[in-house]
């Protein structure tokens, strides 16, 4: 059994041989069952789909509360790294935000932040006064978001790049 943080909680991985390949995440358990695919494969595409999931559920609710608007939709992409950076977590690309796969370890107060900062680089590309208002106007409460990403960030840096396991 290992342990691996997903959304800033602690979660034990528990793989077994089975006769088909699914994962089961329950009770902050998260159970791999493989037969054909390795369990580190199943592992890294289920994390991304709740990355991706979360993503999306965060970004909703920013959209939901008024305070911006983009204009077109914004898209996330899950990848294992991002301009070849270790410490870059997401980059805003045109209409998409790149996620590190391993951002899936950060609470989801850090996960918003890091949102909201990207929604504020389609505005002005540099970490300037205005920059810092936008971000603020869309999460007002945005330091604490960021300094759950400085604790739990060495997680997402710790776990290597591309390797969730």
């Amino acid at each position: 059994m290992k342990d691996i943080m997903i959304f800033g909680k602690n979660s034990t991985i528990i793989e077994q041989k089975s006769d088909k390949d699914l994962v089961e995440f329950k009770n902050n358990k998260i159970t791999i069952s493989s037969c054909k695919t390795s369990s580190s494969l199943l592992l890294n595409e289920f994390l991304a789909d709740l990355l991706y999931s979360q993503l999306h559920k965060i970004y909703d609710q920013i959209k939901n509360e008024g305070k911006v608007e983009v204009f077109g939709d914004l898209d996330f992409k899950v990848v294992e790294k991002i301009d070849n950076k270790k410490q870059r977590v997401a980059k805003l690309k045109g209409n998409k935000i790149l996620v590190k796969l391993n951002a899936v370890a950060l609470p989801k107060s850090a996960l918003k932040y890091m949102i909201v900062h990207e929604i504020a680089h389609a505005f002005t590309k540099r970490h300037a006064k205005k920059f810092w208002k936008i971000v603020e106007s869309i999460y007002p409460n945005f330091e604490i978001g960021q300094k759950l990403l400085m604790k739990h960030g060495k997680f997402v840096y710790d776990l290597g790049e591309g390797k969730c396991l």
